[in-house]
């Protein structure tokens, strides 16, 4: 082959794979890419979801008197129950013996109501109690320094009686009953997810509070609401931020697709089915809406194929590739 045929023969086939190539875009010209999903038989969930925080009943235990600490009976970390004696104070012994003998004296009428209150008011005065079963978190002052008249000498939280306060937003509250069971996680725990349920909702909305206050730039409404722990909570601590995720309906054994298969269109419900290589555009009836996911009512069949992106670009029985 002398040099003219080859560099026509090279010039050729550069030619013919061009045409190929542009013949091949030509017919492939509206062929839309797409991932597609699958209709199954499966349960669903809707869910509103809410930002709060972790609260418990918080005992600030001090003297409306004052005065010096003569014994301390716990430390920080301590359980304590009810009723349980934490400190007394340098009057306590007098404290209580002159309350026992105001008792006695005013169960026999020969002493007055008031000179009763008084030695009892004292009397309760020269010690700290538990007013409820807890942890001891904080402790203030020690053996031999002087509390001062209304300040708070030991801190006890009730861990077993913690909750959590969400608020809801009010475009969502109308789905919220008492009831509802949560779900609750933290970023502190990302693995982990308490259980809880709603046990309380305000019954006035109020402004949405970041970091306990309300900002000033802030103009939507929530409806706070309680949600107690349904089992171990342990880890949670009081003030800790938390997400919670409020089950408000359930629907089991009944279709599911993912949720970016649907559209709008013309005020109606729209899906692609993919058959093969092409697509039909199809009226469906939603139910249920989850994060993921949508229930079908009608208009779709377990085991078909949905269109999950680019519905814009697709049309009815429009040719499609499905991307692997």
């Amino acid at each position: 082959m002398n040099r003219k045929n080859k560099w026509f023969w090279i010039i050729g086939g550069i030619v013919a794979l061009l045409i190929i190539w542009f013949g091949l875009r030509w017919w492939n010209r509206d062929v839309v890419t797409i991932k597609a999903g699958l209709v199954s038989r499966g349960t669903i969930e809707a869910v509103v979801s809410a930002s709060g925080f972790v609260d418990a009943p918080v005992y600030e235990l001090g003297t409306k008197i004052g005065g010096r600490i003569a014994v301390l009976n716990v430390k920080e970390g301590a359980k304590v129950k009810k009723r349980q004696l934490l400190a007394t104070f340098d009057n306590y012994e007098q404290a209580r013996s002159d309350y026992e003998s105001a008792l006695d004296l005013y169960e026999q009428g020969a002493a007055s109501r008031q000179q009763y209150e008084a030695a009892k008011t004292i009397f309760e005065a020269s010690r700290i109690v538990a007013p409820n079963d807890g942890l001891v978190a904080k402790v203030n002052y020690w053996e031999g320094e002087t509390v001062v008249p209304g300040s708070a000498a030991i801190t006890v939280v009730n861990y077993d009686k913690s909750w959590v306060e969400a608020q809801i937003d009010e475009i969502d509250i109308a789905g919220v009953k008492i009831g509802d069971k949560v779900k609750v996680t933290s970023d502190v725990y990302p693995d982990k997810t308490f259980a809880g349920e709603i046990y309380w909702i305000a019954p006035l909305a109020e402004l949405r509070k970041v970091g306990g206050r309300v900002k000033l730039d802030e103009e939507s409404y929530v409806f706070p609401c309680k949600i107690k722990f349904l089992g171990d909570h342990n880890e949670l601590k009081i003030n800790m931020s938390v997400n919670v995720d409020v089950t408000t309906k359930v629907s089991r054994d009944t279709l599911v697709m993912p949720r970016e298969a649907m559209f709008s269109k013309d005020d109606s419900q729209t899906v692609f089915i993919v058959n093969g290589n092409r697509v039909k555009q199809r009226l469906i009836q939603p139910g249920i809406r989850s994060f993921t996911s949508i229930e079908v009512i009608s208009g779709l069949n377990e085991g078909e194929k949905v269109a999950l992106n680019n519905q814009a670009k697709l049309k009815d029985n429009g040719r499609v590739k499905i991307e692997q």
